[in-house]
C-alpha cells in the first residue's frame, strides 16, 4: 500500500521491521490475532488482526518533531478511516485505533522521530485453522 501524497517517492507502508537508513519509512506488524469460529457456517473462521504501523522521520532536525511526521501520521489515518471492504483482496474491515508517539533519549539523539498506528482488520477464513 503506497501513500498518495507530495512523500509518496519517500514511504510506502511494508510489512517487516524498520529501515532506519531511508529519511521516512512505515512498517506494519501484526501484535495479536483473534480467531472465533462463525457457527452458521461450517468451516468458516472470522479472524481479527491487531496491527501496529510504525512511523519513522529521519530528516527532522533535533528538538524540532515538525511538520513531516504528523502529515505522515495523518495521511495513514485517512487510509484507515476511508477504507472500503475489499479494498485490499479479502480483508472485509479496518478499524482506527490512534497513534502514540514515541519520545526516547535515542530517537532526539539521532533525530530519528517514531510513531505508531494501531489498526484492526477482519477477515475470513475457510476451512481448517491447523493442519
Amino acid at each position: 500500500m503506497t501513500l498518495l501524497m507530495s512523500l509518496a517517492n519517500y514511504i510506502n507502508i511494508k510489512a517487516g521491521l524498520m529501515d532506519y537508513f531511508r529519511p521516512y519509512d512505515a512498517t506494519i506488524l501484526p501484535t495479536r490475532t483473534t480467531i472465533t469460529r462463525l457457527t452458521n457456517y461450517k468451516g468458516m473462521w472470522n479472524v481479527f488482526a491487531d496491527l501496529e504501523i510504525m512511523i519513522s522521520a529521519r530528516r527532522l532536525e533535533r528538538d524540532n518533531v515538525g511538520l513531516e511526521l504528523g502529515n505522515v501520521e495523518r495521511e495513514v489515518m485517512k487510509l484507515v478511516c476511508q477504507y472500503k471492504p475489499e479494498d485490499i483482496a479479502g480483508i472485509k474491515e479496518m478499524q482506527y485505533g490512534g497513534y502514540q508517539r514515541i519520545y526516547t533519549p535515542g530517537n532526539w539523539a539521532k533525530s530519528n522521530w517514531m510513531s505508531k498506528t494501531f489498526i484492526r482488520i477482519r477477515f475470513y477464513h475457510t476451512g481448517d485453522i491447523l493442519p
